[in-house]
């Protein structure tokens, strides 16, 4: 049961994609069974003339689809490979009217046909070239950039997760404070700080990482900066971060 309902869903997929090339056979069969080339109206009934176009249409149909599939390939080849895929269908076309028309013995029929059939060849890449390029090109969106505080809070639980305040490295171990209050978790504050990059925060001092915003007050106390906090704390500030704190607009 469940093969036969794989190979159902397969036979599907294969179908949709064999739909536009059996579309394309079909309406060149039908035009060229009506308008009947080569001579073809006078010298075949309408059946033949189906049958005739039908094997024409499907080598070439196959024929593009294969070419086509061989973009990867250096330019001068897949010139050349068009090249022969012309020449073997007009050769096919020639015997074929050989076959069945008295008139197509000369060389110079040949010839017509590989005119023919280029002139063909190229006015369809034309087509398709000038539909690429009148294709609209789709903007590119750049993907949106992932929120760091948000990754950054999935370590805490539910109850502690909120706007966040200020890291305090204790140890081994990290003191995150947010506006619902604190959680210890275990890391440094250097690879958190690392974690943290472009959120709007900064270290202060090389135990204590502050987020702008939570940025209430600031002191001047025995030489020593003190920043205070929404949620009450104060934090030192050191001379190796002081230049980055008052650039950030701290004081």
């Amino acid at each position: 049961m469940v093969t036969r309902r794989y190979m159902s869903h397969f036979t599907l997929r294969e179908w949709r994609k064999a739909r536009v090339p059996v579309g394309i056979w079909l309406l060149v069969t039908v035009i060229c069974t009506i308008a009947g080339p080569f001579g073809t109206i006078d010298a075949l009934g309408w059946a033949e003339r189906f049958g005739y176009w039908g094997i024409i249409a499907a080598v070439s149909v196959l024929g593009s689809i294969l070419l086509m599939r061989a973009d990867n390939l250096p330019s001068p080849l897949r010139v050349g490979l068009w090249a022969l895929f012309t020449l073997v269908l007009s050769v096919m076309i020639w015997g074929l009217n050989i076959l069945l028309f008295d008139a197509w013995l000369a060389f110079g029929q040949l010839g017509y046909l590989l005119f023919t059939v280029g002139t063909s060849v190229v006015a369809v890449h034309a087509a398709f070239w000038l539909i690429e390029i009148a294709r609209p090109v789709p903007e590119v969106v750049a993907p949106p950039k992932p929120d760091t505080v948000s990754q950054f809070m999935q370590r805490l639980p539910l109850a502690q997760r909120g706007p966040l305040i200020r890291l305090e490295a204790q140890d081994h171990y990290l003191n995150v404070v947010t506006g619902k209050g604190s959680a210890m978790i275990l890391m440094r504050l250097g690879d958190a700080a690392q974690e943290l990059t472009g959120a709007n925060g900064l270290l202060v001092h090389r135990s204590h990482w502050v987020a702008l915003d939570a940025v209430t007050a600031h002191r001047r106390e025995k030489g020593r900066d003190v920043l205070t906090l929404s949620d009450g704390s104060e934090v030192p500030v050191s001379r190796t971060y002081r230049a980055a704190a008052k650039e950030a607009g701290l004081f």
